[in-house]
This record gives structure tokens, C-alpha cells and sequence, in this order.
């Protein structure tokens, strides 16, 4: 449900704004661009490539920004293999199939064409075809179904209108559900409808289900600078700041963020920035499953304040990393061996380039790695009070120093047996918190409410009580109880999922634990078994 109440009063300044020139001026290129499409677009045609040229011929604005090509990348694809363009197109719009489905093929088709058509010559090379734009196709073959999709707009619209749909990155049906509610709600609006109509031109799609009216809408709540101007005429000459991509705007993100996303308390949360910022250095040790590595990652985006991925770098240890993959040596070239940077050497460069800016380095399973062997002489240049300080490394004769302004975030999993103590000359550089299954936290419960199933229900009471029994185990503990993140994410709980997570992840981490205790591994191998059979 939506707050209509919030609505109703943005909707007082929208009618204004649709009023204004301003809209013709920014706007109003939605329905022009849906009219040009919906003339020309004939998925049958003999030179698809003519007909996808001219059907995109409108769609500057939605298909194409700094950076990002979608509409170039997929004409281009049209002209190399027409057909397979074609049957893509065809697949797309198959209403017989789950959208979601349908989306996630048509863009690895994408990736094939890309690999099959485009000279990369080891370049970043992209084909654009993520969500937005795949949606932006569906909107414009049959808007008076699809809406497009994108992710910081829907999500700001939820938070706006403080809907309970969860708008997740890639999530497009809880979207398309939102901008459902909106859309029914314009409709009973017969002063914007009618105003509406009057600024559609003959050169505009007519938008007969305000599909188009709602995109517009939701726009208008995310982008504050087009609600800053008073609907008069003088506006159209002010100023106004128009993103041609949203996938290029950089997502803010703050604290209140993170404990949406992230099932902790505020006092973990807390603890953790505490630590990170005292020390530079922070582990985040836990059970499988308890969302360290998701945590890490939203750790970083809080404390900057935005999603900026270009300041996070993410490695995985493991037995053969080495120095020279760190920090820096000797590999294999063409002709005999060449020195190269390694992962960390090279974000310490980069980062201390921005010295006003925060940079994160995460490790996945940092103490699978020979941490000495690693880290090197680096093991005193990540201390706080070493930061900035100049040393020679091993392999070079210019001098490194590990910025003030980078952070190292490492997680560690508890229940690997097969692994010694973390190294102590790392152990006490970092500080350590740890994390516990949050199935009893507010944000789970609320999580777990939404997706309205008893069977769900049932089966996590069983994995709490699960946790308990491990816990009181002697040779277990709560560093091997089972997490929470086995359970997060689903778009919608079916029998399926539920079988197949307890079938293939639950039931085979018991078995492992319990390899030696079998009295233990049957009493839940049958109290888990009605949830991994066939549900009745």
C-alpha cells in the first residue's frame, strides 16, 4: 500500500509542473518518443535493422547518456545479426513467460553478441542491455502495459509515498507493483487526466492507461530540482539539471539505508563504523550465511554516503594468493617475465590520488590466505599510525605508503574447521565484530511478514531452534549456526525455493557438521524433512 495522502500532495505541484513549459520542454520527449516507436515498429519487417533505426529514432534521452549506449549497442547488434536481434525482440515479448525470466535472457544474449561481435582486444567493452534499458523496450512496444524501470526512481518513490513494497536492485516486478498502486490512483484523478490530454500533441502517444502519466509522476518525486520551480512561465528559462541516464547518477546512501538492507541493530551498526574509523581495519567474523559480505559492501557505501563502486575493490583469498598478486612480482609475459602491480599496490595508488575521498578495500575469507606471506612489509603500513609512512617494497625502488583515506574491510568464516587461527600480527591490527543469525531482528521479521507464508514461517521457527542445538553442541558452537541469508532475497516464497535451500544448503551443511554425530544429524534430518520432500 501507498500513503495516497503523500500522493495527493505531490500531485498538487505535478499538475502545476504539467502545466508549465518546463514539462514540454523536459518531459513531454516520453510520449513523443512512444509515438515515433509505436509508428515504425513492425517486428516482422525484411530489414529489422531500418526498422529498429527508426523505431529508436526519438529515444535519445531514454537509450543513451553519458557512458551508456544501450540504443547504439543494440542497433548495432541488429545491423551484425539481424535475426538473432529479432528472435530476441520475440522472446522478450512473450507473454507466456515471466518477465523477469525473459529479461535476464535477453541480456545474455546481449553478452553473446558482445562476445561475438565486438573486438574487446581486452578492453571494458559493454553492451548496455541491463534493466532499464530491456524495460525501456517493453514499455515501448506495449506501454500500456509496462512502465520503465528504474531502480534509485522506484526506490525513491517507495520511500516517498512510504509504500512496503522492498525495491531492490533488479527487482522490476515489486517496481511494476508500485507504480501499479500509482497508476490506479491517477486514474481517479480526473483534473490531471483531462490536463494531461490537453498537452498530449497529435506528435504524442495518447497513454490511454497512464502508464507513461505514472513514469512521469514517479520522475517528478525523485528529481527535487523539477519541484522547484513554480509552474511559471519564467521557469522554462531557469537553470534546470536534467540526468540523461539514471544508471549514471550515483545513488546517495546514508546510515538509515544500511539498517534497511542490512538486518542488524543500529548498535552493531555503530560498533562497526566505530571500530573501522579507529582503526582503518575491521573483520567481520561470523557463521555462514549471516550476510558478511553484503554487509561489507553497504559498510563502505554508508560511510561515503553514495554507491560509488569505483572506490571499492574486492579480492578473495585463498591458499595460492600471494604477494605478488597483492602487492607486486615477477609474471609470465611474452617475453619471459614482467613485473606487475598487484590488486592492493594498484588502489593505494588510486586512492591516494583522492585524498579527500573514503576508498574500501574488501577481503572475502582473509584468513584462508598465508597472511604474512601476503601482506609482507605491508603488515606495519596498514596500522593507522603507519598510514602515510614511506617504505621501499621488495620488488621496486620507489616508495609506497598505504593512504589515510583507504580502509581494509576482511570477513572470516567461523565454521571452517579447516583452518588455524588468524595470524596474530594481523589479529591485532584489525578489530574484529562479529555477527550472528538475525532471524529475531526487526528488520527479518518485517522481511519475513511480507512474503505471507506459513510454510516459511514454520521452517525458519526450525532453523532457530536448529541454531540452539548448535550452539549448546561442544564441538560446534554459535560460530557454525546456520545464518539468515540463506532465506533473504526472494521475490516470492514458493514451495520450490523452499525445498531446493533446504535441500541443498541446509541439510549438507549439517551433514558436514555432523559427520561424527549421527544421533544429532538424523533428529534434523527428519524434523527438516517435510520441508525437503515434496510439500503437501
Amino acid at each position: 500500500m501507498i500513503n495516497e495522502n503523500r500522493l495527493k500532495e505531490i500531485l498538487v505541484e505535478y499538475k502545476k509542473f504539467l502545466a508549465s513549459p518546463l514539462w514540454e520542454q523536459y518531459e513531454k520527449f516520453k510520449w513523443v518518443a512512444l509515438k515515433t516507436f509505436q509508428d515504425n515498429w513492425k517486428p516482422d519487417a525484411v530489414d529489422f535493422a531500418d526498422m529498429l533505426e527508426k523505431s529508436l529514432a526519438d529515444t535519445s534521452f531514454l537509450l543513451a547518456g553519458d557512458k551508456r549506449y544501450p540504443a547504439k549497442m543494440i542497433k548495432g547488434f541488429a545491423k551484425d545479426a539481424p535475426e538473432e536481434v529479432r528472435t530476441m525482440f520475440k522472446h522478450l515479448t512473450d507473454e507466456s513467460r515471466d518477465v523477469a525470466e525473459r529479461i535476464i535472457e535477453f541480456k545474455e544474449k546481449s553478452d553473446e553478441l558482445l562476445a561475438k561481435y565486438v573486438n574487446t582486444d581486452g578492453q571494458n567493452y559493454h553492451h548496455y542491455q541491463d534493466v532499464n534499458a530491456i524495460s525501456t523496450y517493453l514499455w515501448l512496444i506495449n506501454p500500456n502495459k509496462y512502465y520503465i524501470y528504474k531502480y534509485s526512481v522506484a526506490k525513491d518513490a517507495a520511500k516517498f509515498l512510504e509504500s512496503e513494497y522492498q525495491i531492490k536492485r533488479g527487482n522490476i516486478k515489486n517496481c511494476y507493483a508500485l507504480y501499479d498502486e500509482i497508476c490506479a490512483y491517477l486514474r481517479t484523478d480526473k483534473d490531471l487526466t483531462d490536463l494531461l490530454h490537453l498537452r498530449l500533441t497529435d506528435d504524442c502517444h495518447k497513454d490511454p492507461e497512464y502508464k507513461t502519466l505514472t513514469v512521469d509522476v514517479a520522475f517528478y518525486i525523485f528529481y527535487p530540482a523539477l519541484r522547484k520551480t513554480d509552474g511559471n512561465e519564467d521557469d522554462a528559462h531557469k537553470p534546470v539539471e536534467i540526468p540523461l541516464a539514471e544508471e549514471e547518477k550515483i545513488e546517495k546512501y546514508d546510515k538509515a539505508d544500511f539498517l534497511n538492507e542490512v538486518f542488524i541493530s543500529e548498535e552493531q551498526y555503530d560498533l562497526m563504523t566505530a571500530v573501522l574509523h579507529d582503526k582503518k581495519n575491521l573483520i567481520l567474523k561470523g557463521a555462514p550465511g549471516v550476510g558478511k559480505t553484503f554487509a561489507a559492501k553497504r559498510l563502505a557505501y554508508a560511510i561515503m554516503g553514495e554507491k560509488d563502486e569505483s572506490r571499492i575493490k574486492f579480492v578473495q583469498f585463498h591458499q595460492n594468493y600471494s604477494y605478488e598478486d597483492f602487492i607486486m612480482g615477477y609474471k609470465p609475459s611474452e617475453n619471459g617475465f614482467a613485473l606487475k602491480e598487484g590488486a592492493f599496490y594498484k588502489f593505494c595508488n588510486l586512492a591516494a590520488k583522492e585524498p579527500d575521498r573514503d576508498f574500501f578495500f574488501i577481503i572475502d575469507e582473509i584468513n584462508r590466505g598465508n597472511i604474512s606471506k601476503i601482506f609482507g612489509e605491508l603488515l606495519m603500513l596498514i596500522e593507522k599510525d603507519y598510514r602515510g609512512t614511506e617504505m621501499t617494497l621488495a620488488y621496486s625502488d620507489k616508495p609506497f605508503s598505504v593512504p589515510k583515506n583507504l580502509y581494509i574491510i576482511g570477513m572470516m568464516n567461523t565454521a571452517d574447521r579447516s583452518l588455524a587461527m588468524i595470524d596474530y600480527a594481523l589479529r591485532r591490527r584489525f578489530g574484529f565484530v562479529e555477527m550472528e543469525p538475525a532471524f529475531e531482528s526487526d528488520g527479518f521479521q518485517l522481511y519475513q511478514k511480507s512474503l505471507n507464508n506459513p510454510t516459511f514461517d514454520s521452517l525458519i521457527k526450525e532453523i532457530v531452534n536448529l541454531n540452539l542445538d548448535i550452539t549448546k553442541d561442544d564441538a560446534l558452537g554459535k560460530g557454525f549456526c546456520i545464518g539468515h541469508s540463506y532465506f533473504c532475497n526472494w521475490e516470492e516464497c514458493t514451495e520450490a525455493k523452499i525445498r531446493a535451500v533446504v535441500k541443498c544448503d541446509i541439510l549438507p551443511t549439517l551433514e558436514e557438521y555432523w559427520f561424527d554425530n549421527a544421533a544429532s544429524l538424523q533428529k534434523w534430518c527428519n524434523a527438516l524433512k517435510r520441508y525437503s520432500d515434496d510439500i503437501r
